[in-house]
């Protein structure tokens, strides 16, 4: 990455709240990203609730998109549709779209939660049998499955259209990895008083059907037998219809290019606080290291930075700073553990 790093960088997990990573956040000494920041102007902090359905790295990346207000309710920001188009898969007619991730429900007591996707590590051969075992249940609900490949890390996202995916608020994936379900299934946002209809009943009917079908399923009896998590349900996320004349990407001359960088997400929603900070060392001598450099140099003009956690965003744009305020910066450094103490 060089010229590229003059654009907005979005960092989602740059803290959490969690007393691991307040722990872990003692340990992280960071060199490069905070005089970095020192360099640049802050924006006002940016909130939501934790529990929203989407996550501010998602709201920001939507705000850095330019998305009208409209596509960028909560729950209900079309990520998927977006992806179709990215990707060259989506028709020249708008259509609701919506990202399928197989994954592991672990049944509690009294609750259910979903194991991280990446703990499958599912095979691209293991992908390719349930998706074929499965588009044919999808197709009687009017939903069309997409294949993706299998990431590096094994975990199984499709993308499927259909008109079951529209009018639904749906939970960002970021969301509900290692949490109880029940908090984030998706809901109908057509006005309804039937709680049938607000539960959006037809998609869990759905996700009831490939639980069974799951459970006997020759994928999932080969990983038994090699005592590999079975895969035993589906999330579905981003749902929704990204309106034909709404650029993917910004178009404006003016405009900076979003960038999401993702290190930190898979190790935070883990709780595994030594990877995140492997993470976060690489980042700032990988990525910021060399922008601040560039930085230095006078050779970058045009930057935004921000980090995220569960329920805020902060921002940094670059802007003229005066020779006092280089002055009073190089005076009082900031510290990485309290910048990020502070999302």
């Amino acid at each position: 990455m060089s010229a590229a790093l003059a654009h907005h960088l979005i960092v989602p997990f740059a803290s959490a709240s969690s007393p691991g990573c307040q722990q872990a956040l003692q340990q992280l000494s960071l060199g490069n990203l905070p005089a970095l920041l020192d360099r640049l102007q802050a924006d006002p902090v940016w909130e939501c609730d934790e529990y929203s359905y989407s996550t501010p790295h998602e709201h920001k990346l939507a705000e850095a998109l330019a998305w009208p207000q409209e596509l960028c309710l909560d729950g209900q920001m079309p990520w998927a549709a977006h992806t179709a188009r990215l990707l060259g898969v989506a028709s020249k007619l708008p259509m609701a779209w919506g990202l399928v991730t197989l994954c592991h429900w672990q049944i509690h007591a009294d609750h259910v939660t979903m194991a991280h996707p990446a703990e499958l590590a599912l095979k691209p051969e293991e992908a390719h049998s349930l998706c074929e075992s499965m588009q044919p249940w999808f197709a009687e609900e009017g939903l069309h499955l997409v294949e993706l490949p299998v990431d590096k890390s094994g975990i199984v996202q499709w993308l499927a259209h259909g008109r079951m995916l529209e009018n639904l608020r749906t939970a960002s994936l970021d969301r509900v990895c290692g949490r109880n379900v029940e908090s984030w299934m998706p809901t109908s946002t057509r006005a309804s008083t039937s709680p049938t209809a607000a539960r959006a009943a037809p998609l869990q009917r759905l996700q009831s059907e490939m639980q069974m079908l799951l459970y006997t399923h020759p994928v999932n009896e080969r990983r038994l037998a090699h005592n590999e998590l079975p895969v035993n349900s589906f999330w579905v996320s981003g749902a929704g219809i990204l309106p034909t004349e709404v650029p993917v990407l910004p178009e404006a001359e003016d405009a900076l290019q979003p960038h999401l960088l993702r290190q930190l997400v898979t190790p935070a929603q883990r709780e595994d606080w030594q990877a995140w900070l492997t993470a976060w060392k690489w980042l700032d001598e990988a990525v910021f290291g060399p922008l601040l450099q560039r930085h230095k140099e006078g050779k970058v003009q045009r930057l935004r930075i921000t980090l995220c956690s569960e329920r805020r965003a902060m921002t940094w744009n670059a802007a003229p700073v005066s020779l006092l305020q280089k002055a009073g910066r190089a005076l009082r450094p900031s510290r990485a553990s309290t910048l990020l103490k502070a999302l």
